[in-house]
């Protein structure tokens, strides 16, 4: 498990390393110095590299005049240009400013408009650092124009100057990096887009903040590694029977649209459930039966005012069979292709009667579940219990929320905590983009894995049914569907180390996920 840290979080490491540990915080600032100029050494071979370094007036600048002067010392010709006013500059920057002076290196304060930088073979970002919250205008626009318009490699010190450290957004204008060489603790801003797509290869560096400092601060939001997986996946038991491994109930699919069945009931078994059981339209009962004869079913078709009739009942609502089929369950996923209609409705009001065991709602469930306003509080927030989980995309996010998609997409961090609080877990909203988030209010999980293999129909139903293979299987909510959301990206790192992105299918993130499970 790693942590990636907002802009406040990774300032209060900073500041309680330096001011209750001890730590002096130009020892921090030499360390971190010397890991970009690593990463120049390892992006750059050889000696006599022209370097520019591009510092603004905070430690950050003061980290890239730093690293200028070492490589400088190394033997490359580095020139500092140094857009802040010096006399508010921070000590630090002040002190390797007058050092690189006593140095002889050439540091040029520069005027309104930016010097060419075209013959310079790297260049060295520091102009704003995690601190920046204002719109970006003036020289350092300019200056920022014209690296972006040079044909150097950049390196960003900490994130590229521009890119909000906690949410990833633009401020105006932003470096493009092809490596940030960020410290200690990875940024949220690097990771969410579209301050990803500024970072390039991003680089997390030690430079000496002590675990404590971390464990005192105790970021919110955190991601997995491929070492996190066999530590947290579900054990098999040497004695044990199917029944030692869940029951996961899948009610998905409707008269029109099958394969959401298939894929999310597959899913289940092949993250270990011992039994499923699929409920689903009459119209799918051949190709359920053929494709997956591992599973149980039960079949409803649907009555002339909409209400769903299983086979074995002569007339009347299906709530009272579908409540009989929850019980039976160990975790119940709710939603896949079972579109928006009177039976659908009834299948939604069975889950919202659920409180003692996992339910996740996934498609048409959160379509309907967004008219029933009695789940909403006046800021919508969600008002479901800590035993259910939703998994909307961002279409779907919109419109549980009344919002428009570009108001969510700049704003994931936000939405995605709208369920319980700080300090008490509410329902678990896994929102699904690019680098989908994990919350239950209290904690985040941002996923690293994946790629854009997985954005094709169907995907969204594999997950649903991963995560309903865990929970069958006692994972608490938050914790089945943050490893989900790892293995589902995972697969798609698997298939492209072979096969084209283009290519995969629904059906692809199932074989693939024998290949990544331990």
């Amino acid at each position: 498990m790693q942590y990636i840290v907002n802009a406040k979080e990774a300032k209060q490491i900073d500041g309680i390393s330096i001011e209750e540990i001890g730590i002096p915080s130009f020892v921090l600032m030499e360390r971190a110095s010397l890991r970009v100029v690593e990463c120049v050494k390892r992006q750059l071979p050889g000696k006599g590299r022209r370097i520019a370094v591009v510092a603004g007036s905070g430690n950050n600048g003061g980290d890239a005049v730093a690293a200028g002067r070492i490589l400088a010392e190394g033997g490359d010709l580095v020139t500092i240009f140094f857009l802040g006013t010096e006399e508010k500059a921070t000590a630090e920057c002040k002190a390797q400013l007058a050092i690189a002076r006593k140095l002889d290196l050439s540091v040029c304060c520069e005027s309104e408009e930016p010097a060419s930088l075209k013959q310079f073979e790297g260049i060295i970002d520091g102009i704003f650092g995690i601190g920046l919250s204002r719109e970006i205008t003036g020289r350092h626009l300019r200056w920022i124009e014209e690296i972006n318009a040079s044909e150097a490699v950049v390196f960003s010190v900490d994130i590229p100057s521009g890119v909000d450290a906690s949410t990833g957004q633009i401020w105006g204008t932003a470096v493009q990096a092809d490596i940030t060489v960020t410290f200690g603790v990875n940024k949220l801003g690097l990771v969410l887009f579209p301050g990803a797509e500024y970072a390039g290869t991003v680089f997390t560096e030690d430079i000496g903040f002590p675990k404590k400092a971390i464990q005192m601060v105790k970021p919110r939001c955190f991601t997995y590694g491929r070492e996190d997986v066999s530590l947290l996946f579900p054990k098999r038991k040497k004695r044990s029977h199917k029944g030692s491994y869940g029951k996961t109930l899948i009610i998905a699919g409707s008269e029109q649209m099958s394969g959401a069945a298939l894929f999310a009931a597959k899913a289940a078994y092949l993250m270990g459930s011992g039994l499923v059981k699929v409920i689903s339209h009459e119209n799918n009962r051949n190709m359920l039966q053929t494709q997956l004869p591992e599973a149980l079913f039960a079949f409803y078709r649907t009555a002339d005012d909409g209400s769903l009739l299983f086979e074995e009942e002569k007339g009347g609502s299906g709530i009272k069979r579908l409540l009989a089929e929850i019980a039976w369950a160990s975790a119940v996923v709710a939603g896949p292709g079972i579109h928006v209609g009177n039976g659908s409705q009834e299948i939604l009001d069975a889950m919202l009667q659920v409180t003692d065991k996992p339910v996740l709602l996934d498609a048409d469930a959160l379509n309907m579940l967004a008219q029933r306003e009695k789940w909403f509080d006046s800021d919508r927030r969600i008002l479901l219990p800590p035993n259910f989980l939703i998994t909307p995309h961002l279409k779907e996010m919109s419109r549980l929320q009344q919002c428009p998609v570009s108001h969510i997409k700049e704003h994931l961090g936000e939405y995605v905590l709208k369920s319980g609080t700080e300090k008490k877990a509410g329902a678990v909203i896994v929102l699904k983009d690019a680098k989908t988030l994990v919350s239950d209010g209290k904690q985040i999980y941002l996923n690293t894995s994946g790629n854009s293999a997985l954005a094709k129909g169907g995907s969204g139903d594999v997950l649903s049914g991963m995560i309903g293979g865990l929970l069958a299987q006692g994972m608490p909510p938050f914790q089945a569907a943050a490893l989900a959301v790892y293995l589902h990206g995972l697969t798609a790192e698997e298939y492209v180390k072979s096969k084209s992105a283009s290519s995969m299918l629904a059906t692809d993130i199932l074989a693939m996920l024998a290949a990544v499970l331990p």
